[in-house]
């Protein structure tokens, strides 16, 4: 007796139930796998909402703007510099009380330096530069933090 189609039935059978769509088992959850694969679809949006950085907000000559990170709601600016030291940390000092941002404290340092500062709502801020990978300067504004 040849069985060799029966087992051949049997095969593609198999192979068929396991190329299928998956059973969903209730209501609820069809509604969150629709959901999520509408959310794939869309264009992703940033995780956080951020602090906006004033207008005229004095920046660093030659400071070139980097993406921020998603994850970091408290950033609020971000930039790199070719300017090596403590350029970025005395431009700083200087032009944020000239700018209307008093100096709440001034904490320079090797690696890195940290001017704290009071923006315009009175809420105090945070400059740190410290040194990039590429060799150069990473500047940050954002939210006081301890």
């Amino acid at each position: 007796m040849y069985r060799a189609p029966i087992w051949s039935v049997v095969l593609l059978a198999g192979l068929l139930a396991g190329c299928s769509t998956v059973e969903v088992s209730s209501a609820s959850e069809a509604a969150s796998l629709a959901a999520s694969a509408a959310a794939s679809s869309e264009p992703p949006t940033s995780a956080v909402e951020r602090q906006p950085l004033p207008t005229g907000f004095p920046v660093l000559a030659g400071a070139v703007a980097v993406a921020m990170p998603d994850d970091d709601a408290g950033l609020i600016g971000l930039w790199e510099s070719d300017k090596v030291g403590s350029a970025a940390y005395d431009f700083y000092a200087e032009a944020l009380p000239t700018a209307g941002y008093p100096i709440v404290g001034l904490y320079p340092g090797g690696d890195v330096a940290l001017i704290r500062f009071q923006a315009t709502n009175g809420a105090v801020w945070q400059l740190i530069a410290h040194a990039s990978a590429d060799g150069g300067t990473s500047i940050e504004v954002r939210l006081d933090r301890p």
